[in-house]
């Protein structure tokens, strides 16, 4: 299983001068060492060793977990998976595909709404992402507006504006 802290700092629950380093450095969040923990303890019963868990994010009362590869390994046979981690948690965890193609991971935090379009824009010399979604399915977005944008903002690294069409 791939984590953000090695497999000794999971199992053990304390960490290592390198991982405490990241956590300390903001290369890694207290979220991510703790979802780190829970997984490699959801091991034992569920065979998730294919797992690969990248990023946390604690969006209020949801907690967005970001993966490589298949997200059905996180969310587990009948969500039994997702389920322990919410329950462990205590708030609804959602799990979405970080991968290399900027537009399927953004497609993926945005589900059940769908993505129309992504642009790059230019505003004042900054970078801007524009996500485009249908009007018509603001009351499918997971979150609120401004939470979502400041999700992919830090999924991104730029400013992003979400607008309707």
């Amino acid at each position: 299983m791939k984590t953000p802290i090695c497999e000794i700092c999971a199992k053990t629950g304390a960490l290592c001068s390198g991982c405490r380093e990241k956590v300390e450095g903001g290369k890694m969040s207290e979220l991510d060492v703790e979802i780190s923990k829970l997984l490699y303890k959801i091991n034992e019963t569920h065979n998730i060793n294919e797992a690969s868990f990248v990023k946390a994010l604690d969006l209020g009362r949801i907690i967005l977990i970001l993966t490589e590869g298949d997200v059905g390994i996180l969310i587990g046979k009948d969500g039994k998976v997702v389920s322990e981690l919410s329950q462990s948690l205590g708030k609804k965890v959602r799990i979405a595909e970080y991968t290399g193609d900027l537009r399927k991971s953004i497609a993926d935090i945005l589900t059940p709404a769908r993505l129309v379009g992504l642009n790059k824009i230019y505003l004042g010399g900054k970078e801007t992402y524009k996500v485009r979604l249908l009007k018509s399915e603001i009351s499918l977005l997971p979150l609120d507006i401004s939470t979502l944008e400041k999700v992919l903002h830090s999924l991104v690294g730029e400013e992003v504006r979400i607008i309707f069409e």
